[in-house]
């Protein structure tokens, strides 16, 4: 029997893997195991470009001449990549200065009001470089291992 299933399930599926790796590997680091992780940014492997890596693997795999597909998921996984490493790197670090500026405040003033300084910021929002390339390697070996498990068990993605 061969079951045929869209290729959006692949990176979908990839992603999640990522993102159970990620809680396994914040609790080994010391952190405390809570479900939230799960839907949390940051962190090692990064979901954030694992996703995009995934689905540029599986159009790759799939697709490797017809080169419209390819080339649209590369400049797609490359904003991707850039955005963990750079971009949401930044605004983690932002939100670490406003955090400690606020409880800065919060010490000088009245509590009355610091009240008005709204809720901390998240300051997890971000990845280093070794998280995203992370990211990026574990999504690749796990799409081609999907996608050989598939083959290997008359499951298709197209």
């Amino acid at each position: 029997m061969h079951i045929q299933l869209p290729l959006f399930l692949l990176p979908l599926t990839v992603g999640w893997i990522l993102q159970i790796i990620k809680i396994i590997v914040d609790y080994f680091q010391g952190e405390k195991f809570w479900l939230d992780r799960f839907f949390a940014a940051g962190g090692f492997p990064s979901v954030h470009s694992g996703l995009s890596t995934s689905l540029l693997t599986s159009i790759w795999y799939f697709y490797w001449t017809n080169w419209p597909y390819f080339a649209i998921a590369l400049i797609f996984s490359i904003l991707f990549w850039y955005d963990a490493a750079n971009v949401r790197y930044q605004a983690g670090k932002h939100a670490q200065i406003i955090n400690k500026m606020r409880n800065q405040l919060s010490d000088i003033l009245n509590p009355s009001v610091c009240s008005t300084l709204g809720e901390k910021l998240k300051e997890r929002l971000w990845h280093t470089f070794q998280e995203v390339v992370g990211g990026i390697v574990l999504s690749a070996i796990i799409t081609l291992w999907i996608i050989y498990l598939g083959n290997f068990y008359w499951i298709s993605f197209k």
